[in-house]
C-alpha cells in the first residue's frame, strides 16, 4: 500500500510539473492555440484530481474505512475521465457532468480527509460536528448538481446552496480547532515488537492502560503483522504479552 502512495505522490507531483512546465513553454513560444490549451488543460485536470484523491490514499496507507477510501478515490478518477472527455471533444452536456462528478468528488474528499485527521480522543462535540459535515457535504454536493442540470428559477436555491456550502466550511474548520482545545488527556507510550519487524514507539492518548494497550496493539496490527510483545513505557518497564 505504501508503494501505491508513493507511487500516486509522485505521479501528482509530475503531473503539477508537467502542467507548469507547458505553461512555460507556451507562453514563451507566444503561440496558444487550441490543442496547446487542450493539453495544458489536461494535465492541469490530472493533477488536480490526483490531489482530490490524496485523503482516500491516507486512509488506504491507514488501514481505515478502506470501502470509503475506494468510493472517494472512484470518484476522483471518474471525475478526471469526464472532464478530459469534454475538453477534447466539445459536448456541451458534458460541462455538467463533469460539475456533478467534481462536486460528489470534492464531498469524497471531505470526508475522507475529515475521517483521516479523526482521533480517538476527540471530545463527543468534534465527532458530531464531523456527521453532520459529511452530510452537508453530501447534501451540498446533491443541491449543486440540481442547480446546474435543472438551473431552477429565481434566486432561493442559489442562496440555499451557498448557506450550506458556507455552514458545511464552518463545521470543517472547527473540528481541528476543539480538538486542539480539549483538556489534556493522558498519555500512554508502548513499545510495540511486530513479528520479524523492529520494535516502534507508540503513542495512545486517553483511556486506561488496558484500552490504551488494546488501541496500540491494534494500531501496529493494521498492516497485517502481528505483534508478539508490548512494552509500558513506565518506571518498572513493566512487560504486557497479547493474549496473556
Amino acid at each position: 500500500m505504501r508503494g501505491k502512495k508513493r507511487i500516486l505522490l509522485l505521479g501528482v507531483a509530475g503531473l503539477l510539473s508537467a502542467t507548469a512546465l507547458l505553461a512555460i513553454g507556451i507562453l514563451l513560444a507566444g503561440h496558444f492555440g487550441r490543442t496547446q490549451g487542450r493539453i495544458l488543460g489536461s494535465t492541469a485536470l490530472l493533477a488536480g484530481y490526483g490531489l482530490l484523491a490524496l485523503p482516500a490514499v491516507v486512509l488506504l496507507d491507514q488501514g481505515r474505512h478502506r470501502r470509503l477510501a475506494l468510493v472517494s478515490a472512484s470518484l476522483a478518477a471518474a471525475g478526471a475521465v469526464v472532464a478530459l472527455v469534454a475538453i477534447w471533444t466539445d459536448v456541451p452536456t458534458l460541462g455538467k457532468a463533469v460539475g456533478s462528478v467534481t462536486a460528489f468528488a470534492l464531498a469524497g474528499t471531505q470526508i475522507s480527509a475529515l475521517t483521516a485527521r479523526r482521533h480517538d480522543a476527540d471530545p463527543a462535540v468534534v465527532g458530531r460536528l464531523f456527521t453532520a459535515s459529511c452530510a452537508l457535504a453530501l447534501v451540498a454536493a446533491s443541491c449543486f448538481a440540481v442547480l446546474i442540470w435543472i438551473q431552477p428559477n429565481g434566486s432561493l436555491f442559489p442562496r440555499l446552496f451557498g448557506s450550506l456550502v458556507v455552514l458545511d466550511l464552518l463545521l470543517v474548520a472547527l473540528q481541528p480547532i476543539l480538538a486542539r482545545a480539549r483538556p489534556p488527556a493522558t498519555v500512554h507510550r508502548f513499545r510495540v515488537v511486530v513479528a520479524g519487524e523492529e520494535p516502534v514507539i507508540v503513542t495512545i492518548e486517553g483511556g486506561d492502560l488496558a484500552s490504551a494497550a488494546a488501541k496500540a496493539i491494534r494500531s501496529a496490527e493494521r498492516g497485517g503483522g502481528r505483534v508478539v510483545a508490548l512494552e509500558v513505557d513506565s518506571e518498572d518497564r513493566a512487560r504486557i504479552e497479547p493474549g496473556g
